[in-house]
């Protein structure tokens, strides 16, 4: 990986927490601490952050949308965990697509860090900023009307875009998933945007903390017969894993230790 491309994914998981430590970013970024530090101290020397003891911290403090930050920042870790899984799916040169979410950024992120050439369809304005670095990745951001409070696009232009393209796997970012309701989500216009990628998927993910599990919200996307698994992280409750299980839903648990 190029040291600029380091050095846009370092600024934005300071963007995303606040601080990270050299031991996160190595193992994002897949170098050295050696090479982490001296990122650190030249993107510092440029003012983009501030140095503290094991890491770094940012330097902008501002905020434009609370609620979008708080979701984007909670359970930070445990999105990053099964987003490293999420992408072990992923092979060169495939075709991915990925709808709004503060998850499918982190996923977006893993995908930046780990190939070289890959086809990312997206209605995420913040999927696409973090992809905007990779020269050998083929962007399409997908048109229509834009969602302020989550910096994402929706309406039926998209879902049309969408059912042009063959797609390899769609990562689902997710609000809520239940064993009675399926996946369901507060996002106007999201349903649409999501029920179209699981058509034109060769395989159709979600990937969501386990904290999503056994919650519903308002508005209904899809039963879990229409998805061909969920990826989460290694906090999921082993007897609610089972239940799903039990019922058909292929559950993939993200380990820290592999």
């Amino acid at each position: 990986m190029l040291v600029q491309e380091r050095h846009k994914l370092i600024i934005m998981e300071l963007e995303s927490k606040g601080n990270v430590s050299v031991t996160e970013l190595k193992s994002l970024l897949q170098v050295s601490l050696d090479t982490v530090r001296r990122d650190l101290a030249q993107l510092e020397s440029l003012g983009k952050l501030q140095r503290v003891h094991g890491g770094a911290t940012s330097k902008n403090n501002v905020v434009t949308n609370q609620a979008y930050l708080q979701r984007k920042i909670s359970l930070i870790d445990r999105k990053q965990e099964l987003a490293g899984y999420a992408v072990e799916r992923i092979k060169e040169n495939q075709a991915v697509c990925l709808n709004a979410g503060t998850t499918n950024i982190e996923v977006a992120k893993k995908l930046a860090a780990r190939f070289e050439r890959l086809t990312i369809i997206s209605n995420s304005l913040k999927v696409v900023e973090c992809l905007a670095h990779k020269k050998g990745f083929t962007v399409i951001l997908l048109g229509g009307i834009l969602n302020h409070d989550e910096y994402s696009l929706y309406g039926r232009s998209i879902e049309n875009e969408i059912a042009g393209f063959n797609i390899d796997v769609s990562f689902i970012s997710i609000n809520a998933i239940s064993l009675e309701k399926g996946l369901t989500d507060f996002r106007q216009g999201e349903s649409d945007v999501i029920n179209a990628m699981i058509r034109s998927s060769r395989q159709s993910v979600v990937v969501a903390d386990s904290s999503k599990f056994e919650t519903v919200s308002y508005l209904n996307i899809c039963s879990l017969k229409q998805i061909d698994a969920i990826i989460t992280d290694s906090q999921m409750d082993d007897t609610l894993r089972e239940q799903y299980i039990e019922n058909g839903v292929s559950i993939v648990n993200a380990y820290p230790n592999g």
